[in-house]
């Protein structure tokens, strides 16, 4: 009996905790294993730290939204009216401009007729925008900035879109030259702004007839609206990148004018 006791203590004193053989040098040769991969974890635990605490590389800053000049209409003078007719001139050659430059022209106008008449609008257009900017100043007023046009609601690849955007800026047009040839004091100023709007309404029966062909959609009425600014301006806002403002706007007296 005692020597069995003495073996089941010689083999108990021998037993790693693991399970297996071990003694005194071994347990320290484990543990010093264990301690050093400690460390290393340790270690590797604290750069994740510093890691994710340092600052990003670069810093994402969202650039200012970009800013238009506001625009004012002071129609207490010619040179008020005359903006306001290079305003809208500036609205149409962009417009213009834009839609004969886009890449899908020709597929959106496969007609040779109708692209040629686009491109007499624009150049239409550009003659009478260039004119009023040389004009207002010739006669010693200040001509208002260059607008920024927002033709984001515009599908320039769709012809229907294109013609629908047309038809609104030649009714526009028209309606605004009708309404406020009644504020110019001049009547030399009256008489080129009669010109103009005279070719401005061939303009809308050209588009209008380009939409609705062989239709009496051309010249629906035998007179043509004329629009007080305000009308005007709130329809062509959405198209106008700029804030513009109108003041010393006269009473308006609604007529219709012959087309």
């Amino acid at each position: 009996m005692s020597e069995i006791y003495q073996q089941r203590e010689e083999s108990s004193q021998g037993e790693s905790p693991l399970g297996g053989p071990t003694d005194r040098r071994t347990f320290l040769r484990w543990s010093g294993v264990s301690a050093a991969a400690l460390v290393v974890v340790g270690c590797e635990q604290r750069t994740r730290t510093i890691v994710e605490v340092q600052p990003p590389d670069t810093i994402e800053v969202t650039p200012p939204a970009p800013t238009f000049p506001a625009v004012t209409l002071d129609f207490s003078n010619d040179f008020g009216v005359l903006n306001y007719a290079f305003a809208l001139e500036q609205l149409e050659a962009a417009f213009y401009t834009r839609a004969t430059a886009d890449a899908a022209f020709n597929t959106t106008f496969p007609n040779a007729g109708e692209r040629q008449v686009m491109i007499d609008l624009r150049d239409h257009e550009v003659v009478h925008r260039d004119f009023l900017a040389a004009a207002i100043p010739a006669l010693g007023g200040t001509a208002i900035p260059g607008l920024t046009p927002n033709f984001d609601s515009i599908n320039f690849a769709d012809r229907t879109s294109v013609l629908t955007a047309a038809q609104t800026f030649e009714d526009l047009g028209v309606g605004a030259y009708n309404g406020a040839g009644q504020f110019l004091q001049n009547p030399t100023l009256l008489g080129i702004a009669g010109k103009i709007v005279s070719v401005e309404a061939r303009h809308a029966s050209a588009i209008r007839d380009l939409l609705r062909p062989r239709s009496r959609d051309f010249a629906p009425r035998a007179f043509d609206d004329a629009l007080p600014p305000q009308q005007v301006l709130s329809s062509a806002a959405p198209f106008i990148r700029n804030q513009v403002t109108l003041t010393n706007v006269p009473a308006f007296t609604a007529s219709r004018v012959p087309a």
